[in-house]
């Protein structure tokens, strides 16, 4: 049975239901630190956070694997195991509604990074994750006045309001994940630190420094560019830099391939703000021909069959 098929037939309606908000910490070259407290809801908002579970679960007919430049659809959710992210600190924190972590003060809301509703069956546990907008933050709620509109008048109140959006970012149900908001899902579980370590490493490891004459053109092309940080990691993954065949086809076959890659005489390549685009292309692997049409493709994602 697939991941999908097993969180469909999760008994929602039946299921206890508690919405946990999360704050978030993050220390250079540290794993995030998450900070949990379990809201006290109404009936109608119990209902409500289960239609949100099932009408996004509804809307799921394919899964793929997650990779680092996989991407999907609304149709589709990308899937990993809880293992291979930061999840499990978060699951720490929603596994019992203690008391001291019952929310008391409407500032334990303010500024929370992504709440999380959880669902319990039968000792299974569903949840769903959502990254909060900008009504969450305390400079919004500062700097902007509430209304509700009654009986044809605009009046103030002074609730505090929170948005709950009607779409989730990922599920997690028996030890895995499944991805619909690929982008928040990597911004609540810090995945752009990990492409910022994982760089890092890269520039100091003699396997990949010896590619190159010189990283600093390619260092500064990456920048704080979370895509092209992805995509570092990606070649880290793959590791084709570091294979001895690969890296002399390159050398013999970029020209034919239409690479704008330019080899020094020592056969290192030599990068420029010009040719990095095609060097993370080359090294990725994602610049194909096809034996069909003889055309040459750039695909964003490559899977070996």
């Amino acid at each position: 049975m697939t991941l999908i098929q097993e969180m469909k037939n999760f008994n929602i309606e039946e299921a206890s239901t508690t919405l946990w908000t999360f704050k978030k910490q993050s220390q250079k070259d540290a794993p995030p630190q998450f900070n949990g407290h379990w809201v006290d809801t109404t009936a109608e908002m119990e209902t409500e956070l289960k239609n949100i579970v099932k009408q996004q679960l509804a809307q799921i007919t394919e899964e793929q694997a997650y990779s680092l430049l996989a991407q999907n659809n609304e149709g589709s959710v990308l899937t990993i195991t809880e293992a291979e992210t930061h999840v499990g600190f978060v699951k720490d924190q929603f596994a019992n509604e203690l008391p001291r972590r019952k929310v008391r003060n409407v500032t334990t809301l303010l500024n929370c990074v992504f709440y999380v509703i959880k669902l319990v069956y039968d000792g299974n546990v569903l949840y769903a994750a959502k990254k909060t907008d900008n009504t969450w933050k305390s400079k919004t709620a500062k700097n902007v006045i509430t209304a509700i509109f009654s009986d044809t008048q605009l009046e103030l109140t002074a609730d505090e309001n929170f948005r709950i959006q009607k779409n989730v970012d990922f599920f997690g149900f028996n030890d895995n994940l499944a991805v619909r908001h690929k982008a928040n899902f990597e911004s609540i579980l810090n995945y752009k630190a990990a492409h910022e370590q994982d760089y890092a490493e890269m520039q100091v490891a003699a396997d990949f420094m010896k590619v190159f004459d010189d990283l600093a053109p390619l260092t500064a092309f990456i920048g704080s560019n979370k895509i092209h940080l992805r995509r570092m990691s990606a070649i880290r993954q793959k590791a084709f830099y570091a294979d001895t065949t690969f890296m002399d086809n390159l050398r013999k076959y970029h020209k034919q391939y239409g690479l704008n890659i330019q080899f020094d005489g020592e056969g290192r390549i030599v990068p420029t703000e010009e040719t990095c685009r095609d060097i993370i292309a080359a090294l990725l692997d994602h610049r194909l021909s096809s034996a069909f049409s003889g055309n040459i493709y750039d695909v964003p994602d490559a899977t070996q069959v």
